[in-house]
């Protein structure tokens, strides 16, 4: 018997060793497509080759409050329902992704318990409306899936008991929930005993996805980049501690925009990248234009700073779009999944 356990040894010791040796990494590479249509172009799909990204997060729709819709019967209703004009790649591992804005949240009736026959339904119907679309637009097997939700103190306890519904379906056919965390939020979830069901183990996911980005305020005049400023993201670092939260990822920026602001320095306009070098040639004198990237420094000193993650977590970029993609070096992307 001992015999057997060394050799047993020594084989997942080979299969590490190869694996190394190969140059792949132990961690996922992971990239999110964040746009209505999902039609990526043949560069985008080398450029995911070429950097062996394995994940691919897709946003299926928006979750909006019923009234926002004009529909009031309705707490919930989807909207910004993505197109597929090209089947997900059935090779790579796709996690359906979905955002949920902070009226909806509202909307939902709880009770003094945090609980309302609305939540389980709302659930439910979210849940049916992911397994549709996967099953119409991916030949592989869903193993997570993905709630965004800008909440805040006053509406985390109704999207916790809404993701814990969520997970719950989920956990039926063994599919994993994660879910976003800003930094702001760090703040509500760095200490699971503190908060509105009195255990650690309330936190809603199974892993929490740290978004560096939009980590300054974009309105304000001031700030030099609000995507992403490692003077943003230092003070969250050091306060809050990740080790108190379930399995973590991570996701940098891989895009740009621009910001316009009057002569007063009041904001004007966001102006996408996809639009920046029209603005630059029709500004007007005496009016503030601030163009910002996730900037390599800037996401390399973010990694520098963040604390030891389990080996298996991923590292996402956000998002596919060759405009943006076509930035940043190929260096500059493999520094960027380095950790």
């Amino acid at each position: 018997m001992k015999r057997f356990a060394f050799i047993l040894i020594v084989i997942a010791s080979s299969i590490v060793s190869c694996r190394h040796e190969e140059g792949l990494p132990s961690y996922q590479r992971g990239v999110y497509h964040w746009k209505t249509t999902y039609n990526p172009t043949e560069w985008e799909k080398e450029w995911m080759k070429e950097h062996r990204v394995g994940r691919l997060y897709v946003k299926l729709f928006d979750v909006v409050a019923g009234e926002n819709a004009n529909e009031p019967d309705w707490k919930m209703v989807p909207v910004a329902t993505t197109v597929f004009k090209q089947k997900l790649p059935a090779d790579m591992d796709v996690v359906p992704v979905v955002y949920i804005t902070v009226d909806a949240i509202r909307a939902l009736e709880m009770n003094e318990w945090g609980w309302s026959e609305s939540t389980s339904l709302y659930a439910k119907l979210l849940v049916k409306r992911i397994d549709a679309m996967m099953a119409d637009h991916y030949d592989g097997t869903v193993r997570e899936v993905q709630l965004d939700c800008d909440w805040t103190e006053q509406t985390e306890a109704h999207f916790f008991r809404f993701a814990q519904s969520v997970k719950a379906l989920l956990h039926q056919r063994n599919i994993t929930l994660s879910g976003t965390l800003r930094l702001h939020q760090l703040r509500e979830v760095e200490n699971p005993v503190r908060n509105h069901w009195g255990s650690a183990d309330s936190i809603p996911f199974d892993r929490s996805l740290l978004m560096c980005y939009n980590t300054g305020r974009l309105q304000d005049y001031a700030t030099k980049n609000a995507i992403l400023d490692f003077a943003d993201v230092e003070p969250y670092l050091k306060q809050y501690h990740l080790d108190s939260l379930p399995r973590t990822d991570v996701a940098y920026p891989v895009y740009g925009w621009g910001v316009e602001f009057d002569v007063r320095g009041v904001f004007q306009r966001l102006v996408h990248s996809s639009q920046l070098a029209e603005a630059r040639k029709t500004l007007q004198r005496n009016v503030k234009f601030r163009e910002e990237w996730g900037e390599p420094q800037q996401i390399q000193k973010v990694q520098n700073a963040l604390p030891d993650l389990d080996t298996l977590h991923t590292v996402i970029l956000y998002h596919l779009d060759s405009l943006n993609l076509s930035r940043y070096s190929h260096e500059d992307i493999e520094t960027f999944y380095s950790r």
